[in-house]
């Protein structure tokens, strides 16, 4: 059984340092301090499975899940929607945990958040968990075209367009 924990400053320190292949690179997280202090901002939560250490992923909610670009902030407005976001460490991707990550996630909002809608937004071509957020029944009501900036393998900052979907439930 998964189980999810406040953030620590060395499961952040881990994540930052994970590294994922294209398309999903969008999804690298800078590695310095003040990354890793974004992470302990209380809206953040390490998973793991019950009887083993290992950080399996992450959940957020709230700001911390939303995207920082100010032509969005239209699509953030409507407070009856608590954002979620989570992260699956790069070795743990395709194998099913996305679906279980989230599930926890959802359990959590409800709890954290009762009579709220919840809402993701999801990079367009990730299919997996286009699928999940689908299955949860998710829908999509923003389509839109964003600049990502993210370090790829070397730290080296990277910009790309990137097609995104906003999808809610409830």
């Amino acid at each position: 059984m998964l189980y999810a924990e406040p953030m620590s400053a060395e499961d952040a320190g881990v994540i930052c340092t994970w590294r994922y292949e294209a398309p999903a690179d969008i999804y690298n997280t800078e590695n310095s301090e003040e990354a890793r202090q974004s992470f302990m901002d209380g809206c953040h939560f390490s998973v793991r499975r019950e009887g083993d250490d290992a950080l399996l992923g992450y959940i957020a909610f709230g700001p911390a899940a939303t995207l920082e670009h100010p032509d969005f902030v239209h699509i953030y407005e409507n407070e009856a929607y608590t954002d979620i976001a989570l992260g699956l460490a790069p070795t743990r991707r395709g194998r099913g945990l996305g679906t279980e990550i989230f599930a926890l996630a959802l359990q959590m909002a409800e709890e954290f958040f009762p009579g709220d809608g919840f809402r993701v937004t999801v990079a367009a071509d990730n299919e997996p968990a286009l699928r999940i957020y689908g299955k949860m029944g998710f829908e999509v009501v923003f389509d839109l075209q964003a600049e990502i900036i993210y370090p790829d393998f070397e730290d080296v900052e990277r910009t790309c367009q990137k097609q995104l979907y906003v999808m809610v439930k409830g």
